[in-house]
């Protein structure tokens, strides 16, 4: 369908959706989207096109798509006030934490502040630690990636790197969670980058996710938190940060944040493991020749479906499988995998998938 929107005005696209803007200036979080540009909203997401100058849009919907058109821009002023707060941080590269409950919008400001920031030589690295609603890196994995150029959305970020955790949540992984984060953080500071920006996880309330986050925010010490909240309910974790050596600063939820229901998190992560495991086939890899090995399953039978993430020698993560069998007089492991090249290391998750990709109750 053919859509026209006046100056100032905003289209809220519910994916999954096909946006087309055949005339006039739109912008997408700050990033201009062109004349005759395509750019696909996927399913579960949801995407705010700001009209610059009256446009005309080519739309697309899928299965249970939508379109609703706003009066202003959905960019909150707290958001381009944080801006000029980040901007005076001193130190390179400058760290920046994003926290905020499930749905307040924090992939949504990253994108934004991204936009910001970057120019052609501003290089930003962004650690993607939100292990349920992955952007760059697969379902249950930690991941970073760079970019000089502003995106719609941090899915477009190319991933450089992965920590696989095996979760969908740090609740029962909070060591291996913030292992994962500290290595993508290093090794990101041995490259040459002007900001980070750490989109942590959903996990803030209650007395275990505040000792998390502080112990999080201890380890990586970075210069600048950003909160998204509404109702004061990241207060227990901010408190008990030392302010001496990190800045904290509140931003609220925009009106575009997506509040989806449970259901469609999980629906958004196995259309994430079909994306991976896309032509994957049935390796053997020797048990005795894995480099790192995980403790399996006892009892044989209770690895089969459970979900794995596949390292290389150098410890470069390769991407994710499915264990299929555990042969333990043989030594011999069936990994269903689209990773062609040389496994050295198995790392074994508490998530357990169906042969449909659908995740099963352990």
């Amino acid at each position: 369908m053919k859509k026209t929107v006046e100056t100032g005005k905003t289209l809220l696209v519910n994916g999954s959706a096909s946006v087309k803007v055949l005339l006039g200036k739109v912008e997408v979080f700050g990033c201009i989207i062109k004349e005759n540009q395509h750019s696909i909203v996927r399913e579960g997401k949801r995407q705010p096109f700001h009209v610059l100058e009256t446009a005309e849009f080519q739309i697309s919907l899928g299965v249970n798509a939508s379109v609703q058109e706003l009066e202003t821009s959905t960019i909150p002023t707290s958001w381009v006030e944080s801006f000029q707060t980040v901007t005076t941080i001193q130190s390179k590269p400058a760290v920046i934490m994003i926290m905020g409950k499930i749905d307040s919008g924090k992939s949504s400001f990253s994108t934004h502040l991204i936009n910001k920031l970057v120019d052609g030589k501003i290089k930003v690295a962004v650690i993607d630690g939100d292990l349920e609603q992955p952007d760059i890196g697969p379902p249950c994995t930690i991941a970073y990636g760079c970019t000089v150029k502003k995106i719609t959305e941090i899915y477009e970020v190319k991933m450089s790197n992965a920590f696989f955790v095996g979760a969908v949540s740090p609740i029962q992984t909070v060591n291996r969670t913030i292992e994962g984060l500290t290595a993508m953080y290093q090794e990101i500071r041995q490259t040459d980058v002007d900001y980070v920006i750490i989109n942590t996880d959903n996990w803030v309330e209650g007395e275990l996710a505040v000792n998390y986050k502080v112990q999080l925010v201890n380890q990586l010490k970075p210069d600048l938190i950003i909160g998204i909240q509404n109702q004061e309910e990241l207060k227990p974790i901010l408190s008990n940060i030392d302010t001496a050596s990190t800045s904290i600063c509140y931003v609220e939820s925009s009106v575009a944040v997506n509040g989806r229901v449970p259901e469609k998190h999980t629906r958004f992560r196995e259309l994430n493991y079909a994306k991976y495991l896309k032509d994957a086939k049935v390796r053997s890899l020797n048990y005795m020749e894995i480099q790192n090995r995980n403790v399996l399953p006892k009892e044989p039978g209770k690895e089969k479906g459970m979900l794995v993430g596949l390292q290389d020698s150098k410890k470069r993560f390769l991407g994710i499988g499915i264990m299929l069998e555990y042969n333990r007089e043989r030594r011999l492991m069936k990994v269903l995998t689209a990773v062609d090249g040389k496994i050295a290391n198995v790392a074994v998750g508490i998530i357990k998938l169906d042969p449909e990709l659908k995740e099963l109750s352990l």
